[in-house]
């Protein structure tokens, strides 16, 4: 997220925008990783009734955001440096989903106290 605002800052730096390209990809197998484990998390952690609407909108916000990213990694693979007007406004927008993500798995655990040990 650092690397491509400062490749609209310093637009002369390719190395920002190779190193932006770089962590996106690698941002997006970390995003991957986190929805196997939310999966896995599904089955085998102890379910709290008053969280399942919570936990469906935080499950289907993960699969749109792992999507957007995944859109936007093989957008810059296959076509680099194209349309990257198009490209920066779906990469806010899947920054957005990143966010809207993590809030709902917070209030998931801190509110609900899903997945939290209880002597």
């Amino acid at each position: 997220m650092v690397a491509e605002g400062a490749s609209l800052v310093f637009q002369r730096q390719a190395w920002l925008v190779s190193a932006a390209t770089w962590l996106l990809w690698v941002g997006t197998l970390g995003v991957w990783a986190a929805v196997g484990l939310g999966l896995l998390a599904e089955q085998t952690a102890p379910h709290v009734p008053a969280a399942w609407e919570e936990l469906h909108d935080h499950k289907i916000l993960g699969f749109w955001t792992a999507g957007l990213f995944s859109g936007l990694s093989l957008w810059a693979l296959l076509f680099p440096g194209r349309w990257r007007w198009f490209f920066r406004g779906v990469w806010l927008i899947a920054v957005g989903m990143l966010i809207a993500t993590g809030f709902h798995g917070g209030e998931l655990v801190f509110h609900f106290g899903m997945g939290v040990h209880r002597p």
